[in-house]
This record gives structure tokens, C-alpha cells and sequence, in this order.
């Protein structure tokens, strides 16, 4: 289904950046919300709870996917996984409920990181996790992904879904693999490919300063300067989006046409502090959350995302949505707490210079990454964290419970004019935790989702088996 099109019309410059920014009588107001829908992540698509979740309002169900469990054994696809994926996006869809599938690059079986240069690899030279294969950098991996992804229209019919979800790094988002991966200020760009160029991927470039590692005062015997390290840090940022843009076009290649949604992870690299770090010569200062490690600055990031994608989308694809997968993390509480408050989206936020204007800073995950997406172009959606006691949710002690998450992530979801809101996790809302059910959530449907739903229909290619 097509919620919004991607709209990408005029490219500046500004402050440096190239950004990509619609007309702005075509851009989505934040108080202006056509249709907030609603979904889950999380989900098994179960009969037993389908026929609910559509009655509740629910009208999108994410179906992650297992490449570990697709394709056990290189060239040898497990037909009867992908016979047990095609009845749960049927469940769905019989029920009226459009997946969106989670590709599985961050479930790779262990042959792929066997491959050349296979697995990232730090300055310190330890390997990243097996799961997440080096799609930035490696020939070899991008080979294995194509033909995954082309195994997978196959066996399961992409054109079933109703969006997919594209990420790089460890839970499926933009990114490379997090600081828990490796030791100290883990930066994941000193495989072959990427210092040198052997099996290097086609469109991917080598780095700037080969050699120079983060926190190195010298290279090649000269002292580097600040603009070096920022040309550095461009180049590894860039890459990282530069995969998820492949991975993109990879599936239009293959004739999907439906949506697509690329989460991102927190607020990424504030400005200042990358300016702090940039300085100190990426040696660990100012980095909050691993977010520099992770490659993740969205000012930069976003814009090069949406021109990249804008020279090959085609006028009745799906759109291409920036899912800001924190919806009242712990900096929407510290905001909310502000005099006057800075943790939702207002109008105009887009317009804001959002480089180098004080106060940025204290806005919340969602508003800055929602300004971000909106001043590139792009349109916007979301999720929340899920319970902080929840492993890999990121969160926190000053992160909202559930039950403050069910009240608190759906306003914003409205505030900040979303398209859809994906709920973490379905098995939270039929668990016995007052305040998390399905009938709560049912309730915020119906008093958030203000505008008219959508119902949902995904796009009418069945994929090619056989």
C-alpha cells in the first residue's frame, strides 16, 4: 500500500549540506494528520489474534524474517520456512492487515560472514557479530544479499508486503554494529575492502585516510587536523547510507514497489557533540550512546539518503519513511520536563537551523529526528522503545513505563504528523499487564487516530514463484 509518496523536489545547500526539501505547501503540517495508522511490531501474525488486532484498529503487523533460518546453507533455501512466512503473511492479510517485513540482514546465517571480507572489522582489529554481515563495504556480502533477497521474492512473493523495513546494524536499523560488539570506541571500517579496496562493493569508496585510526594524533607522519577527521567521519557516515540505499534499490530492481521504512535509532550524533569529537579526533569524547561509532548523523545522513533515492524512485511506488524508532525514550522524558517543554514536534521545526541554533539539544529523540526527515524530504513514522526491562530496547531508568508509553507515545505520534505508528510489542498488548492491553491500545486508536484510517492493501504483485 502507498501511504505517501515520496516527495523530493528541491535540492540546496545549506551550511555545507546538500538537503532535499519539498515545496512547502506539499509538506505534511505537524497538526495536519490525514489518516495516523496504526500497527504492531513484533508479530506472528496469528489467527488466534489477527481477527483482534484488526477489530482494535491495528492495521499493520511487522513479521521479522530470519536469512539464518531462509537459507541455513548457502544456495539451499529452507522451503518449508518459507512456506511457514507465506501462511503468516496471509493470516494478515485475510484479516485486513498489512505486513511489513523485516528483512533479516541482521540475522545472516555464519557461511556469510565466511565470505570475503565477510564480518566488519574495528581499528582494533576485532570482528563484528557474525549476524550482521558487512553489506557496507564487502562485494562478496552485497553478492550473497542480492540473491537472498531475490530467493526471497521466490520462495515468499515480496509484493505481499505492504512495506519493508531496511537496516544495517544490529536490530535492523541504520547504522553499523553497536559499541557492545567490540572493545573500546569500536569503529567498524578496517576490513580489506575498506582501507584498501580489495573486494571492495561497486559504488563504495575507500577511506580518506588509510591507516588513520580514531584517536591517532598523526598520519603518515603529520599531525591531523580537525577538517581531516571530519572528511573521515563523513566518509564512514556516508557509507552506512549508501548500504541502506543499495539495499533499496536492490529491491527495486527485483520488482518490489510497495513501501519502505528505514528506522533509525535514537537522536544519532547531536552537532555539538560531533563538533567536540571531530576535535578531539573521534577519541571517544562527547560520544553519549555509541551513536558516533554507529556512523549515525542525521543532518547529513537523511538528506544524502533522500537525493540518493530521488534519482531512481518512480511516480507510483511506495513511499521511502524515516521511522524514528524512539517515541518516548528517555530524552522525551528529560524534555517533557523542561520550562517550556521540548519533547514534541511544532510547526516550523524544519525551518530551524538545525546545525547550529542553541537549544536543539534538549529536544527529544522524536522531535529532532522528525525535524530531520522532514527538512530532507522525507516522510515520517514511528515506534516506541518497548518496556525498558526488555533487552535491547535501549532503554533506561528514566524511560517511560509501558503503561506512560501507551499514553504518551501515540500523542506524539499525532503531534509530530506521522503516517503510521508501529507499537512494541504485540505479545505486550495480550500479556496481563494493566494499562498495556490490546483494548488500551484499541482505546488510543480511537482517540489518537483522529483523521481517516487507511485500510490496508498491499501492492498487488504476488512476487515471482515457481
Amino acid at each position: 500500500m502507498v501511504l505517501l509518496v515520496l516527495a523530493l523536489t528541491v535540492a540546496a545547500a545549506v551550511g555545507g549540506v546538500l538537503l532535499v526539501s519539498r515545496q512547502p505547501e506539499d509538506r505534511m503540517q505537524e497538526q495536519d494528520v490525514p489518516g495516523l495508522a496504526f500497527g504492531v511490531l513484533g508479530s506472528r501474525c496469528d489467527p488466534d489474534r489477527v481477527a483482534e488486532l484488526s477489530e482494535a484498529g491495528v492495521r499493520y503487523a511487522e513479521l521479522g524474517l530470519s536469512w539464518e533460518h531462509f537459507e541455513p546453507v548457502a544456495g539451499e533455501v529452507d522451503e518449508g520456512y518459507a512456506s511457514h512466512v507465506r501462511r503468516q503473511i496471509e493470516q494478515c492479510r485475510q484479516a485486513g492487515i498489512g505486513v511489513v517485513l523485516t528483512l533479516g540482514l541482521h540475522s545472516a546465517p555464519r557461511w556469510v560472514a565466511e565470505l570475503p571480507g565477510g564480518s566488519y572489522v574495528d581499528q582494533h582489529g576485532e570482528r563484528g557479530p557474525d549476524e550482521v554481515p558487512n553489506v557496507v563495504f564487502s562485494a562478496a556480502v552485497r553478492d550473497a544479499v542480492a540473491d537472498y533477497l531475490a530467493e526471497l521474492d521466490r520462495a515468499v512473493g515480496l509484493g505481499r508486503a505492504a512495506a519493508i523495513r531496511v537496516g544495517t546494524g544490529v536490530n535492523g536499523e541504520l547504522g553499523y554494529p553497536g559499541t557492545e560488539a567490540s572493545g573500546h570506541n569500536p569503529f567498524w571500517a578496517f576490513d580489506e575492502a575498506a582501507q584498501n579496496g580489495v573486494g571492495l562493493a561497486d559504488g563504495a569508496a575507500v577511506t580518506p585516510l588509510p591507516g588513520w585510526t580514531p584517536g591517532s594524533p598523526v598520519w603518515r607522519g603529520t599531525e591531523v587536523g580537525t577538517e581531516q577527521v571530519r572528511q573521515w567521519f563523513r566518509w564512514y557516515s556516508q557509507s552506512v547510507a549508501d548500504a541502506v540505499v543499495w539495499v533499496v534499490r536492490t529491491l527495486r530492481d527485483q520488482g518490489y514497489e510497495g513501501d519502505v521504512h528505514f528506522p533509525l535509532a535514537g537522536r544519532g550524533a547531536l552537532p555539538a557533540d560531533l563538533e567536540a569529537a571531530l576535535a578531539a579526533r573521534l577519541d571517544g569524547t562527547a560520544d553519549r550512546d555509541g551513536s558516533l561509532e554507529g556512523g549515525l548523523f542525521y543532518p547529513e545522513q537523511l538528506p544524502h539518503i533522500a537525493q540518493s533515492l530521488a534519482r531512481t524512485e518512480r511516480a507510483g511506488w511506495g513511499g521511502v519513511y524515516a521511522d524514528s524508532s524512539s517515541v518516548d525514550d528517555a530524552t522525551a522524558v528529560t524534555a517533557r520536563e523542561l520550562d517550556p517543554p521540548q519533547d514534541t514536534c511544532q510547526p516550523g521545526d524544519a525551518d530551524r537551523d538545525l546545525l547550529t541554533e542553541p537549544g536543539v539539544e534538549q529536544w527529544s529523540s522524536v522531535r529532532w529526528t522528525v525535524a530531520n526527515a522532514r527538512r530532507a524530504g522525507l516522510d515520517v513514522m514511528g515506534e516506541n522503545p518497548g518496556s525498558p526491562d526488555t533487552p535491547r530496547t535501549g532503554g533506561n531508568e528514566l524511560t517511560d513505563s509501558p503503561e506512560e508509553q501507551m499514553v504518551h507515545a501515540p500523542r506524539y505520534a499525532r503531534e509530530c504528523g506521522f503516517a503510521l505508528f508501529m507499537w512494541a510489542f504485540e505479545d505486550d498488548l495480550f500479556g496481563t499487564r494493566p494499562g498495556v492491553g490490546l483494548d488500551d491500545y484499541a482505546h488510543q486508536i480511537r482517540t489518537v487516530g483522529t483523521g481517516r484510517r487507511r485500510p490496508a492493501r498491499p501492492s498487488t504483485g504476488e512476487g515471482r514463484q515457481g
